[in-house]
């Protein structure tokens, strides 16, 4: 066979692969444009069927999400709290007799633009800021060398796992009861720790999706179950 008749197979085999990669690229951006366009009409289904709310974008949380940070307990006091410039997939009802807001956020803080999901369910009144995030190996023990460990309980156990800042020292403790200990420390769902903004409870877990009700469900149950734990907000 001819140099050229080899040259002529090869180069058409090249242009036949690139043809085909090519038609691949196409099929996945469409599929994926069309599994994009899906959810939202998806998702307003299925919240709407649970007796909640859905809007694609609804403005009127910027300020909600601006006054959890406007509370004493930022712990930046050097930089200005974050602020949100748009609310976006914003869900809201009622799930377990609490009010909840899930959205996502684009937010502004340090000068960087970034979004940011929330998952809230409210407390029975509002709080300082507080934070409690679990710390791998000995770093929370080096933190309290240096004076940035937070918070300490007592707890020799929960001080050595989970880092605890808040300003105001007395709520972190009155929050902090043993059942809400013992959640933290041996419940079996994947989270790091909670945030109380202000006047909602959050969580540090992996929601990829709070459009998806069974994601939603399972994100709105974590917070009651703290909530039900906060000895100064438990149910009797």
């Amino acid at each position: 066979m001819s140099v050229g008749a080899v040259l002529a197979i090869v180069f058409g085999g090249v242009v036949v692969l690139a043809a085909g990669v090519i038609a691949l690229i196409v099929v996945i951006r469409r599929a994926g444009k069309a599994r994009a366009a899906m959810p939202a009409q998806a998702a307003r289904a299925a919240v709407q069927s649970r007796g909640w709310t859905f809007a694609e974008r609804d403005d009127s949380y910027i300020p909600v999400y601006d006054r959890q940070y406007d509370r004493k307990g930022w712990a930046e006091p050097m930089y200005a709290p974050p602020r949100a410039t748009a609310a976006t997939d914003v869900i809201t009802g009622t799930h377990r007799g609490r009010p909840f807001v899930a959205a996502t956020f684009e937010t502004v803080h340090k000068g960087q633009h970034q979004r940011e999901r929330a998952v809230w369910v409210a407390a029975p009144a509002p709080h300082p800021m507080l934070s409690a995030v679990r710390i791998v190996g000995p770093q929370n023990t080096v933190n309290r060398a240096i004076g940035m460990g937070g918070v300490q309980l007592g707890d020799e156990e929960f001080d050595r796992s989970f880092e605890i800042h808040c300003d105001d020292e007395a709520f972190a403790h009155a929050v902090f009861g043993p059942d809400l200990k013992a959640l933290l420390l041996r419940d079996p769902r994947t989270f790091r720790g909670i945030a109380l903004r202000g006047e909602y409870v959050d969580a540090f877990d992996p929601v990829s999706d709070h459009r998806a009700p069974e994601q939603l469900t399972a994100a709105l149950d974590l917070r009651c179950d703290i909530l039900d734990r906060i000895p100064v907000w438990a149910r009797t």
